[in-house]
This record gives C-alpha cells, sequence and structure tokens, in this order.
C-alpha cells in the first residue's frame, strides 16, 4: 500500500537528514582521524538525501507491502520477495520483512502502520515510518509494474497504434462505424461519401468476424439513399433475411439460381444487349469461359471458333453487327444462340479440324462434358435459353442472387462472370453518369477474380495463362465501370487468392480479423500498415476492423455495429417462393427453356425427358422422316408416326405418360428441325416459328386423334413458298424433279445427311466396284443412294394401295437422286461434267428416260 505525502513533511525530513550529515561530518573532523564508518554512513544519507529531493519534484510515498501465508508458506513468500527487490542499488536501507501479528488486520482494512512516536525527537536522524518505506513516485513505480510476459491467469494485449482522426464527412456520408481509440471505442464517426464507392471497396476476414455485417450496415444505408444494389451469394443464404428488413424488405427480390422450386431465374448467356457489338460480347464472353474452366490448349481455340460459328448459324454478321434473318420489328432474343446450340456446333467442328480419330474424340468430349454440364437440372433451365429476364428488372431495385443452388465451384464462377459482363454491358449503353447509382456485391470473389500467378509447370501454365487473361479482363471491367456510376464491393476472406490488381483498384479497404501472415502481408502492403499494426489484424474481436481510403496516411480502427441479425431470422424457402411471387408474374416464376411452351411448364419433368430425347440421333432421324414424308405423300404423318413412337418408347422412364411426352417431344423437335433448315436456308425468324408451329400443329393434331390433313397442307404450302419459284441449287435439280407437283423439299434433309458423313465410306467403296464392273452402270452407288433415301422418307411396304405405292417409290427415287447429286458436287475432285455424266448413269439406274443433256455427257 502507498499513501502520498505533503510536500511540508518532504521538507521537514529533508532538512531533518541535513542536519543529521552535518553532525556526523563534524564529529569526524573533530576526532582528527579517518572515519570509514562516518563516511559510509554519510554515503547512505547522501542516497536519502537525494531521494527526498526527487521526492519533492515528483512525488513521495510512505510505502507498506502486506505478505500473509500458512507456517510452510510465509517464509517462502518472505524470501521470494527479498530476492525480487533487494539488489546493489537497495540504499540506504536492505529489503526487511518485519514479522508484525496485525498484518492481517491491516490488510482486510486497507490500512497503514502508525508511524513511531518520536519521528519528532532531536538527536540522531531514525527512520520517519516505523515497518514503512519511503519512496519517490519512480521508485514506487517498480512495485506496480506489469509483467511482460503471460502467465496462468494473467493476460498480456498489445494495443496497436492506429490513427484516430477520421477525413471529415458531410451529412450524406455513409457511416461505416465508430472509431477505436487504444481498445476504447470512442463516439466518433466513421463516414465515407457514397461516391466515393464508385472507386469500389474492398472487404475482407475470415469467417466470423463480421464482415458480412459490414456489408449489410452499407447496404442498409444505401438503399436509404435510394442506391439500389445486386448481390452475388456464391455460398448461404445470408442475404435473404433482408426480406425482413422494415424498409428495405418490400423492395428487395430474391433469386435462388439453380434452383427452380423457390425462385428461378433466366440468363442466355449468348444475348447480347442491344447497343453493345456482337464481337465484343463474344470477347467477353469467351473470358467468361476461360476463367471458369480450366482448359488446355486448343480447346480454348475450338471454343471460340465454335462461338463465331454459331452467331453466324443465327444470322449474324458480326464485322457488321447486324442479322440478315431478324426482321425489323422482331424480337431480338430469338436471333441469339444457346447453349443447346454450342454444344451441337462443338460436335460437329471438331471431326472436322483434322485432327486424329482419338485426339478428336479426346478433344470434343473434353469440351462438351463440361458444356454440357451447364445444361443439366436447374442449370439447364437457367441458362439454356432464348430470353432472358430484363437487366433492368433487377438493377433497379434491391436484388440477391443465390448460388447455392449451383454446387460445383467452377459453374458459380461461370455465373458470376456473366453477370458482371452483362452488367458491364448495361452501363456501356447508358453511358457516363456521375455520383454512385448502384451497388455491385461480390461474396467469395476469388471464384471469380482468382490469383493466377505463381509457379506451374507444363500444361498448367498454358492454363494459367488463359485464365490469367481473362481474369485480367474482369479487373479492367472493375476500372472501367467507375465512370457509370457502378460501385463495386468486393468481399473475401483470403485476400492472398485474390487478383493483386483488385486490391490495387479498391480505393476503400476494410479489414476484419485476418490470421494467416500472407494474407496479412498483401493487406498491409495495400493499407500502408506498420508491422504492429499488421499484428493486431490478427487478434481483431468480431465487427472490428481496420479501415484505410484516399487522402489518409495511415489506416484507422473501427467497430462496426451489429447489422446482420442472427440465423434464425432467415426467410424460408416457402416465404422466398410467395415474397417474389407477390412481385408479379415474370418475376421469380417459371419461364420455357429453349423449344418449350407452356405445356412444358406444367409438366417440367416430361420436359427434361424430351429434351433429352431430342439429343438422340435416332429420334431426331425419326422426327424427320415423318415431317419430309407428310409433306411429299399424303397419310405420311400418319403411316410413319409409330416409327417415333418406337424409337422413343425404350426410352421412357415409367413414371412418364407417353402421350405427354410425344407432345412434350413434338414441341422440342419441331424447334430443332425448323432451326436447322432456317439456318441452311436462311429464313427469318417469324418464318422459322412458323414452320415451327405448323409442324408441331399437324402432330398435335394427330396425337389428338384429329384430322392432320389442313394442318399438313399448310405446312407444305408454307414450305414451298420459303423454297420459292424455280429448282436449284444443284445441277440437276430440274432434271430430278421435272413433271412432279412442285419444286424439291428435300435438299436441306439431304444437305445434312451429307454432311454427317455416315454415307462417305460406304459410297467410296461403291464407287471404287462400280468402276471395276465389267458390265458399266453405277448399281453400287444407286444402291447406296436408296439407302440414303430411307433414312429420310418413307418407302413402300406390302399391302399398300398401286398408286400410293407408286407415288412413295417415286419420291424415294427423287430423293436418293437428290442425295446423288450432293454427294457429287461434295468430292474432293468435283467438275460439273463429272457430275453430270455421274448423275445420267445414276438416272438410267433409277429407271428415267434421259434425254437433253446430249451423248457426250453418257457413257
Amino acid at each position: 500500500m502507498a499513501q502520498p505525502l505533503g510536500e511540508t513533511l518532504v521538507r521537514d525530513l529533508k532538512l531533518r537528514l541535513i542536519n543529521e550529515m552535518r553532525s556526523v561530518q563534524t564529529a569526524a573532523t573533530a576526532g582528527g582521524v579517518p572515519s570509514p564508518l562516518a563516511d559510509h554512513y554519510i554515503e547512505l544519507l547522501g542516497v536519502q538525501l537525494k531521494a527526498f529531493t526527487d521526492g519533492q519534484g515528483t512525488g513521495a510515498w510512505r510505502t507498506a507491502a502486506y505478505l500473509l501465508g500458512d507456517a510452510d508458506g510465509y517464509p517462502q513468500i518472505a524470501s521470494l520477495w527479498r530476492g525480487v527487490f533487494s539488489g546493489d542499488h537497495s540504499l540506504p536501507e536492505p529489503i526487511r520483512v518485519s514479522d508484525r501479528d496485525d498484518v492481517p488486520r491491516l490488510a482486510n482494512a486497507w490500512a497503514m502502520p502508525d508511524p513511531a512516536a518520536d519521528t519528532s525527537a532531536q538527536g540522531h536522524y531514525l527512520q520517519p515510518f516505523q515497518h514503512q518505506t519511503l519512496l519517490t513516485s519512480t521508485q514506487l513505480a517498480a512495485y506496480v509494474h506489469f509483467p511482460n510476459m503471460e502467465t496462468n491467469g494473467f493476460v498480456i494485449t498489445q494495443v496497436p497504434d492506429f490513427d484516430t482522426v477520421p477525413p471529415p464527412a458531410d451529412s450524406a456520408a455513409l457511416n461505416l462505424g465508430s472509431v477505436v481509440e487504444r481498445q476504447h471505442v470512442t463516439r466518433t464517426p466513421y463516414g465515407i461519401h457514397p461516391d466515393k464507392l464508385t472507386r469500389h471497396a474492398f472487404v475482407t476476414g475470415v469467417t466470423g468476424s463480421g464482415k458480412t455485417n459490414t456489408v449489410f450496415y452499407l447496404l442498409r444505408q444505401a438503399a436509404e439513399r435510394s442506391v439500389p444494389f445486386l448481390v452475388l451469394e456464391p455460398v448461404k443464404t445470408e442475404y435473404r433475411v433482408l426480406l425482413r428488413d422494415h424498409g428495405l424488405g418490400p423492395q428487395l427480390q430474391v433469386f435462388t439460381l439453380g434452383d427452380e422450386g423457390v425462385s428461378p431465374f433466366r440468363l442466355n448467356p449468348f444475348e447480347v444487349p442491344e447497343g453493345i457489338p456482337v464481337a465484343v460480347h463474344l470477347d467477353l464472353l469467351r473470358s467468361v469461359f476461360n476463367a471458369s474452366f480450366g482448359m488446355w490448349t486448343p480447346l480454348p481455340q475450338i471454343l471460340e471458333v465454335s462461338l463465331h460459328a454459331i452467331y453466324a448459324d443465327r444470322g449474324w454478321d458480326v464485322t457488321t453487327n447486324t442479322n440478315r434473318r431478324l426482321d425489323a420489328a422482331a424480337d431480338r432474343s430469338v436471333a441469339f444462340p444457346t447453349l443447346t446450340d454450342l454444344v451441337r456446333k462443338v460436335e460437329e467442328l471438331v471431326p472436322q479440324l483434322g485432327y486424329e480419330d482419338k485426339v478428336a474424340g479426346d478433344l470434343r468430349a473434353a469440351l462438351s462434358t463440361r458444356l454440357n454440364s451447364l445444361r443439366t437440372g436447374g442449370k439447364g433451365r437457367m441458362l439454356d435459353v432464348r430470353r432472358s429476364l430484363p437487366f433492368e428488372l433487377f438493377l433497379g431495385h434491391p436484388a440477391v442472387l443465390e448460388l447455392e443452388g449451383m454446387g460445383d465451384d467452377d459453374d458459380k464462377a461461370f455465373m458470376m462472370g456473366l453477370l458482371m459482363i452483362r452488367l458491364a454491358e448495361h452501363r456501356r449503353c447508358q453511358g457516363d453518369i456521375d455520383g454512385l447509382q448502384h451497388l455491385l456485391v461480390i461474396e467469395e470473389a476469388h471464384r471469380l477474380l482468382a490469383n493466377t500467378a505463381g509457379p506451374r509447370s507444363g500444361g498448367e501454365i498454358v492454363e494459367a495463362n488463359v485464365r490469367g487473361k481473362a481474369v485480367d479482363t474482369f479487373t479492367s471491367l472493375l476500372s472501367e465501370i467507375r465512370a457509370y456510376g457502378q460501385g463495386v464491393i468486393v468481399v473475401d476472406q483470403i485476400p492472398a487468392k485474390l487478383a493483386p490488381d483488385v486490391l490495387k483498384n479498391t480505393n476503400l479497404k476494410i479489414a476484419h480479423r485476418i490470421v494467416a501472415g500472407d494474407d496479412r502481408e498483401v493487406l498491409g502492403a495495400t493499407m500502408v500498415m506498420t508491422p504492429g499494426q499488421d499484428v493486431a489484424l490478427a487478434t481483431l474481436p468480431v465487427g472490428r476492423a481496420a479501415v484505410f481510403t484516399d487522402g489518409e496516411d495511415a489506416p484507422l480502427l473501427l467497430q462496426v455495429p451489429p447489422s446482420k441479425g442472427g440465423s434464425g431470422s432467415w426467410p424460408t424457402p416457402g416465404e422466398v417462393r410467395e415474397r417474389m411471387a407477390s412481385h408479379g408474374p415474370g418475376v421469380g416464376g417459371k419461364t420455357p427453356s429453349t423449344g418449350c411452351d407452356q405445356r412444358c411448364l406444367a409438366a417440367s419433368g416430361t420436359c427434361e425427358v424430351a429434351s433429352a430425347l431430342v439429343e438422340k440421333r435416332a429420334v431426331m432421324r425419326s422426327f424427320a422422316r415423318v415431317v419430309l414424308s407428310a409433306v411429299h405423300t399424303g397419310g405420311g404423318l400418319e403411316r410413319c408416326w409409330p416409327d417415333v413412337t418406337a424409337t422413343v418408347e425404350p426410352h421412357r422412364p415409367r413414371w412418364v405418360e407417353s402421350k405427354a411426352l410425344l407432345s412434350s417431344l413434338t414441341r422440342h423437335a419441331a424447334c430443332r428441325l425448323a432451326d436447322a433448315r432456317g439456318a441452311r436456308a436462311g429464313w427469318t425468324y417469324a418464318q422459322t416459328l412458323a414452320v415451327t408451329d405448323l409442324i408441331d400443329e399437324a402432330i398435335v393434331a394427330h396425337l389428338e386423334g384429329h384430322a392432320t390433313a389442313d394442318a399438313v397442307t399448310a405446312l407444305r404450302r408454307h414450305l414451298l413458298a420459303l423454297q420459292g419459284d424455280g429448282y436449284g441449287p444443284f445441277l440437276g435439280c430440274a432434271r430430278i424433279w421435272e413433271d412432279r407437283p412442285g419444286p424439291c423439299l428435300c435438299a436441306s434433309p439431304v444437305a445434312e445427311l451429307v454432311e454427317a458423313g455416315g454415307f462417305a465410306k460406304a459410297w467410296a467403296k461403291a464407287r471404287d466396284t462400280d468402276r471395276a464392273s465389267p458390265g458399266g452402270g453405277r448399281p453400287g452407288l444407286w444402291n447406296v443412294c436408296q439407302d440414303a433415301a430411307y433414312q429420310l422418307v418413307e418407302y413402300p411396304t406390302e399391302g399398300q394401295a398401286p398408286d400410293l405405292v407408286a407415288r412413295l417409290k417415286d419420291v424415294a427415287s427423287c430423293t436418293a437422286l437428290c442425295f446423288a447429286q450432293q454427294m457429287l458436287t461434295a468430292e474432293e475432285w468435283a467438275h460439273p461434267a463429272t457430275e453430270r455424266r455421274a448423275l445420267t448413269e445414276l438416272l438410267v439406274e433409277s429407271g428415267r428416260q434421259v434425254t437433253g443433256w446430249g451423248p457426250t455427257e453418257v457413257s
């Protein structure tokens, strides 16, 4: 215990000490002989004199230390005490321990022993306070000095030095929290003007450190200032709790990407916003694929060629940004390809690239597998569509996109990339805007904006280079969109996994607790942190964060108030579904995917099966044969449709009703067939849709048991009108179809069969056989042509009427000759004279009378 002494008492004690020193010196001098004892005594008194002098300046204290213990422990404590506080400078008197019976009473009363009765006596100098020591403030500090090492029950906390004066903020500023000064939370707020968020923000911290709470706090304030936001949430569903916010909840839209049962989302990756060149969108789209999927050379190059090809198939001229198949008043969404188109193009294109069969198969399988993974389940319904949800729908209001329903990390990265480029394109169309217009929150940003640097070898280097270039594209977008009033809040718990440019290009940085040394090193370098501040990041409590922005020379420490709410308050999927339904039709509801209509939405399981079936070549071959046979010969639909049923039935799940499946299949197959024929013939999208509807109408009428003649007649007339007047485009078209009612309708189906290459080997073998035959003619080739025609049109069967048999044979013969004409044209050494000679011989094989081409053309 210590009690301060008054200045008068200290002065009196000092004077008494001086008088004692004079008395001793006088006595020693009078003795006339040296006195070592007197000299030592004066030396000790001099030490005490200095202490009194220091005490007059810094303060003096009468001090007593009480040591209590039992019979065994007390002697040990006393010895330990003397050992700790005794030393060479324990002057003018050593540390002593005196036994007193009243120590327990004094300690309990926090009292000190009374001074000795003779403190004012004249004569020899006496210690002024019995069993107490007079200490200066400096000496007393040794007793109360805290340990510099932790021990059991005693914790030492390093208090780092952070700045405590925030930059000036006006009334419009967003509050980030209260400034913390040496572990004390002050009432000083830290604010940042909303417009500064267009230079973006980075929020980081380990799980449970409070980073999401900080984002909640910012978003609530932004919404109060009428600034909408879009949250990309790859994991968990924390942000849906904002539906419970009284001010924000009624406006908030929550979409569950990949989860069709709650609040479905629709986005066609290939849809290009009006005002954006297709070529620009293609480059950005390529970056999304490269950043999301690990691909090695030549997969990225094959993908790029395929992307350009599917846009060309849909009528786009990438150079001029025009579409020859799109009417002026038509819906642009019908002109864009889909994931299904891309997969089909990859499977069609790879075999044509000249690789060995095994290599080509590996490349096709690798790329198709990646792309097909995006077409399965809820992902397929979300991404494999023609028409996206309008982007304005969720950019004009607060919105949350939950990606938890997409289990694969690559798929999540792909989706985040798509949304980011669509947002950038949307902002480009709007043009430059001053001030903050919208906030984008990217949670788990390393999935898309990954750090691709680091040592790699072999194929890893190639893959890293491709992905690194793609990531560079996205970091450049971050820099670009600030000019359009778009702010971005990047949220991640592992800063070292992020591309370095993300940290460099974010103005506001908020760092919650970060433990890993490499993460703290990255942050410290971009937040101007001292080593002590860097270490302090590892021990920050929940809700506390270091903050740094422009205009500051050092980071500040803030305490962010609670804003998120507990997990128990999260809305259930049913509540989300109900809330989204209240926003009206088209928001959070199911919409058709590619080739679907409302009948598919009524039975989504049946639709899934039908979508898979149209990918089977046998099914589409049977379906196309029905359509071509129907428009060539009356009753062909009814006679050939059982072939489709027979092809489908082995693949029909038992829980799917047959008639419903065939109805859904009809729509999907009609759409695919019309799209393929329209792309080849250059039909407009209105014309293509009309063909789809007419095919669908005719076959559905048959499935319903109604007459089909009128519908088939309408389909035939429409196809003939699209064909135009005259024959062509091949040399022998007029000769093949002369004296027939109407021009050829089989050119496109035959072209598809020729390009498929299934008859190439048989054709080559038959041609060699015919050349070696001593009898001449082309019987071998004619047999191949008839086999090919059988794949495309109806052939006569037993028991049919003679006039029908004759008609079927004639159509089959014409189709076989059409196949021959196109196979001859496709040959490497094709020449008009050679084609005429071969086709003439095949006409003879078919039983035709050949006239008009001249004798020189016949051999």
